[in-house]
C-alpha cells in the first residue's frame, strides 16, 4: 500500500486540548499539518506536515507531548475533501518520530 492510500484511509483526528495562557511558548516547539489518528494506538497522534506537497512525510507524537493546539486554514483538495491543518506545540525534550518511506533500489 502506498503512503498516500494510507494516510487517506485513516481518520482525522479531533484535537481538543487546549492551554488557555501562553505557558507552552519557550516550552515547547511547532509542528503544522494535518492531523491523523494513529491506526493502532490511541496515546498517540500522526502529523501530515504538507499533505498535498509531500503526502509521504509523517511525524508521530505523544498526545501526552501537545501542550497546544491551534486549528490553521483548510485546505482543499482536487477532489473537494477539506483538509484541517492545525498547529502543534510539542513539549521540549518530547521524542517524535519522522517516517518518510523510501524505495530501495540498486
Amino acid at each position: 500500500m502506498s503512503a498516500t492510500r494510507y494516510l487517506e484511509n485513516l481518520p482525522a483526528h479531533d484535537i481538543t486540548r487546549y492551554v488557555s495562557s501562553d505557558s507552552y511558548r519557550g516550552k515547547s516547539t511547532p509542528f503544522e499539518g494535518t492531523p491523523r489518528k494513529h491506526p493502532y494506538d490511541p496515546h498517540r497522534i500522526l502529523l501530515v506536515p504538507a499533505p498535498l506537497e509531500n503526502p509521504h512525510l509523517i511525524y508521530e507524537f505523544l498526545i501526552a507531548d501537545v501542550l497546544h493546539a491551534e486549528e490553521l486554514s483548510s485546505v482543499v483538495t482536487e477532489q473537494g475533501e477539506s483538509l484541517q491543518t492545525v498547529r502543534l506545540w510539542i513539549k521540549h525534550e518530547s521524542v517524535g518520530l519522522r517516517m518518510e518511506p523510501f524505495r530501495v533500489t540498486p
